[in-house]
């Protein structure tokens, strides 16, 4: 997790709010997918059903990445 936030922090050129929404993100995340994989065991869907939802979450995350990868591109 220190190598991310240090390749963050110095693609933004040691700005230091770069490093602390990384973190941020990376605890949301975590939160988000504790709270979802509850939410799946308890709907009754069995305990594999965290590794799906975690999945979801991670095509979610590529998808935001690449339409921002796009956009930043973007003339």
């Amino acid at each position: 997790m220190n190598r991310v936030i240090t390749r963050v922090t110095d693609h933004a050129h040691g700005v230091p709010l770069a490093a602390g929404a990384n973190v941020s993100a990376s605890n949301i995340g975590n939160a988000l997918g504790a709270w979802l994989g509850g939410l799946a065991i308890s709907a009754g869907l069995g305990y594999t059903a965290p590794l799906y939802v975690g999945a979801g979450i991670v095509l979610l995350g590529l998808a935001v990445m690449t339409y921002a990868a796009v956009r930043g591109h973007a003339p």
